[in-house]
């Protein structure tokens, strides 16, 4: 089920739909700013045209019939220009939607105990090596909290050892204090390990 859901989620184009209609807005506004810009520079070079005092009939004519079908084409091709843009920007933006989707659920779950995952991506999507960073830092944080637990696991079974000689008398000093001398030890390995977080800034 898990496998049918990654691959319905990889499929999806709109995963993350408030960044990607910005990214579509960004785009669709370069494309009527530039459409803007083009038609303008038109209009006042045939309005500049109509003005000058040797324009003849003919070519007030001519640029009126050139208006015409600058304004046919404002109406009727602009229109289909923009969603075409707008289509290409929300495929565009999908190939970084898609990462960030899954970084927040990774790092959801990172944050809720869970070391056992990793991203992975498409080979065209972006931010590829912000995935590889995190998996980066996933994995040495799996490495320290298996050290850890390791080392806790062995304090716990020498100390429960260590108590149930003493409690029943069945230890002699030179034991015990190998013993803690094996605990001393586990407990510098283990200050030593933790000395590798960064828990305070400065």
């Amino acid at each position: 089920m898990k496998a049918l859901e990654k691959y319905f989620i990889r499929k999806r184009i709109l995963i993350e739909k408030k960044l990607q209609f910005k990214y579509a807005g960004v785009i669709l506004v370069m494309v009527l700013a530039s459409c803007a810009l083009i038609i303008l520079t038109v209009y006042f070079s045939c309005w500049y045209s109509l003005t000058e005092e040797n324009a003849s009939v003919q070519t007030a004519a001519a640029i009126g019939n050139m208006l015409n079908k600058l304004n046919l084409m404002i109406l009727f091709e602009l229109p289909i220009l923009l969603v075409i843009a707008a289509s290409i920007g929300i495929v565009l933006s999908h190939k970084i939607a898609g990462p960030v989707y899954r970084l927040q659920k990774a790092a959801r779950d990172v944050s809720h105990g869970d070391l056992t995952i990793s991203v992975s991506l498409r080979s065209n999507d972006e931010l590829r090596n912000l995935s590889d960073a995190f998996n980066s830092v996933i994995e040495n944080m799996r490495r320290l909290v298996s050290k850890d637990k390791k080392l806790i696991f062995e304090l716990s079974q020498i100390t429960n050892n260590l108590y149930a000689s003493l409690k029943d008398k069945k230890i002699n000093e030179s034991d015990a204090l190998a013993l803690i001398r094996k605990l001393n030890d586990l407990v510098g390995e283990l200050k030593t390990l933790i000395l590798q977080y960064k828990i305070e800034k400065g």
